[in-house]
């Protein structure tokens, strides 16, 4: 299994990767492929330095989009493994890499949202990621 950076020939994998796991429970989300892989494209171009994707001789597994701000601060954007791959350690084994990634150039801080009803919030947690007391996601429909 490797960690690498992700090419512009890796979003329609992972765009399919993002549709199947968000389209579950918590999320329900209604992506599809092409959607999600749209939405990833505008993050890669964002920070190509800061998009990893897991992959084994079978391909992509699980991805991470990740936005930096200086060395002040990392942020993951969109993180996810595919079902079918998941519980297995592929998380862990790409949030360790992001960690050290931004360790290793000096940020910070490093930030994500987590929907509490997800598994992944109690995953988040593992790592020490903590839900502040004084700030809040505020979001509302257009």
């Amino acid at each position: 299994m490797i960690i690498r950076l992700v090419r512009e020939e890796d979003l329609l994998v992972c765009g399919d990767i993002y549709a199947k796991a968000f389209s579950q429970a918590p999320y329900f989300g209604v992506w599809t492929t092409e959607t999600a892989a749209n939405m990833l494209a505008g993050l890669l171009s964002r920070d190509p330095e800061s998009c990893w994707c897991v992959e084994n001789d079978s391909g992509i597994l699980g991805f991470a989009f990740c936005t930096t701000y200086g060395s002040f601060r990392g942020t993951i954007q969109e993180f996810a493994i595919a079902p079918g791959s998941q519980k297995r350690g592929i998380g862990t084994l790409m949030m360790e890499h992001i960690l050290t990634q931004f360790r290793s150039r000096g940020l910070q801080n490093v930030d994500l949202v987590a929907n509490l009803d997800a598994s992944a919030f109690k995953f988040y947690k593992k790592f020490g990621f903590q839900h502040p007391d004084r700030y809040v996601v505020m979001a509302r429909p257009l």
